[in-house]
């Protein structure tokens, strides 16, 4: 057992020396042979990324909707990544935002409430899912992926009229699907953040998923909650670029106070090597929001557990090319 405050002391400066194993790594010592290589190989210990569809394949289909939930399914991702709030009648649904009026034509729906109350918890689980939160995918082509033609017109006339899910629905289409599902709790923002944890709770229990649940928030105190009600389901703190300038060291002890398995971070909050220290940490690193190849590539370099993005066909196709070709650095 390690004596009281050796934590601090074995992470001090954790930062400064993983950037300079990394610096070891990567560029030759001088004298060194002309056969070193000049870039870092994926380290053999560390297997493929698993790829998390976040908030369902939504390059292809609207976000947070059983139709994202499907191309993640069939486009191989490992799991899908969905937010969750609390309606005004105490029903957990599936969706991003507070407010409604981005995904859902909540706004030219005659017999809704005035504009102010066109968010979750001002809203019965009835309201909302009378709201169409399909359509507008194909009006805004968030990703460009209608214009390139790359959705058939028949997916984007199914997406018209598709509801927001409630997450008992979610969960029961993940168990039969196979899939791993990662449940982020979103913060009320003022409202009943204990209801929401405590649902929560309840329908992950209810579903029976065998250990394929991930919970996680940016919200400690909503995650110590679940932790506290339902100690048998693994957390991850989500940490965005801000939180993420905190020194690994005061991250490390974030994590092992809370109980958590993974950290999921901010790609923009990683720097060469603390991938690493974290795993070393006993923590799993799953990254978000990652689209671009050459950002999974170094995740993959790195050693980073999960990639979470917009685009699982694309990173399964660039991971699964560059692992059968031996070639983890391009």
């Amino acid at each position: 057992m390690l004596a009281p405050g050796s934590v601090g002391r074995i992470f001090e400066n954790l930062d400064e020396i993983e950037a300079i194993r990394y610096r070891l790594r990567t560029k030759p010592l001088p004298g060194a042979g002309t056969d070193r290589p000049k870039e870092p190989l994926m380290p053999h210990s560390f297997p493929s990324p698993k790829v998390w569809a976040h908030r369902g394949a939504r390059s292809v289909a609207p976000e947070n909707t059983m139709s994202a939930a499907r191309a993640a399914l069939a486009q191989g991702a490992h799991g899908w990544e969905l937010d969750v709030h609390l309606t005004l009648d105490g029903e957990v649904i599936v969706t991003h935002d507070h407010g409604l009026r981005r995904v859902t034509d909540i706004s030219s729906r005659p017999g809704m409430p005035s504009r102010r109350h066109h968010v979750v918890n001002r809203l019965t689980l009835a309201q909302i899912r009378s709201l169409d939160a399909g359509s507008w995918f194909a009006r805004r082509d968030p990703f460009g992926t209608v214009a390139a033609g790359e959705i058939g017109a028949d997916a984007l006339a199914a997406f018209a009229g598709e509801p927001v899910p409630t997450l008992s629905e979610a969960l029961a289409w993940t168990r039969k699907s196979g899939l791993a599902v990662n449940v982020e709790i979103k913060d009320m923002l003022g409202g009943d953040d204990a209801g929401l944890v405590g649902a929560v709770v309840y329908l992950i229990r209810a579903a029976k998923l065998d250990g394929r649940v991930l919970v996680s928030s940016f919200r400690q105190k909503s995650l110590e909650l679940f932790r506290e009600l339902s100690p048998e389901v693994p957390v991850a703190l989500l940490l965005d670029e801000k939180a993420m300038a905190a020194s690994t060291q005061d991250i490390v002890k974030r994590l092992s106070d809370l109980g958590a398995v993974a950290l999921n971070p901010s790609f923009k909050g990683l720097f060469p090597g603390r991938i690493a220290a974290l795993r070393e940490a006993g923590f799993a690193v799953n990254v978000y929001t990652v689209n671009r190849e050459e950002d999974m590539l170094w995740l993959a370099r790195e050693g980073a557990d999960g990639i979470i993005t917009d685009f699982p066909a694309r990173a399964k196709a660039v991971l699964e090319a560059c692992k059968k070709e031996g070639k983890w650095n391009l």
